[in-house]
């Protein structure tokens, strides 16, 4: 199997349905799933993009093992950002797909446009399209901007 170095583990309650959207509303190919029954409890996904390819499983909760599923209107512990060519139209096809728009898409600083869905699994993704002329110390100004404004 070729998983990426760091490959995330989303626990989610009803996996056909997530596994659903991320191929319909990201762009994620499904590699393999395992099934009890009629259950899946282990699948393997990848996105590709321009900046290359990162897998992740999408599997179900099993509370008794200590994995429990994000509310899909709760919080949640993790998001995921996904460099994408073209943030506004990653954002429609997310929530065409069934996502809810968190954060429409906006310049956040000229080069760095940024948008955030929901997906009905109920964990947060944010599709990025970030220059190659951005820095860091261009996002840490953004950065320090942003958060003064939180707190004003």
């Amino acid at each position: 199997m070729d998983l990426s170095p760091l490959h995330p583990n989303l626990t989610v309650a009803d996996p056909r349905a997530a596994i659903d959207f991320y191929v319909a509303g990201l762009g994620a190919e499904l590699l393999d799933e395992i099934t009890a029954g009629d259950a899946i409890i282990h699948s393997d996904l990848r996105i590709t993009t321009a900046r290359g390819s990162s897998t992740f499983t999408v599997a179900a909760a099993f509370p008794g093992a200590g994995t429990v599923a994000p509310e899909p209107d709760g919080g949640t512990t993790a998001s995921f950002t996904l460099h994408v060519e073209d943030t506004d139209a990653a954002h429609d096809r997310a929530v065409a797909a069934g996502a809810t728009s968190v954060q429409p898409p906006e310049d956040w600083f000229s080069g760095f446009r940024q948008a955030a869905v929901r997906c009905p699994a109920g964990h947060r993704w944010f599709l990025v399209t970030v220059a190659d002329h951005v820095t860091t110390a261009d996002i840490q100004r953004a950065s320090d901007a942003w958060t003064a404004d939180q707190q004003s």
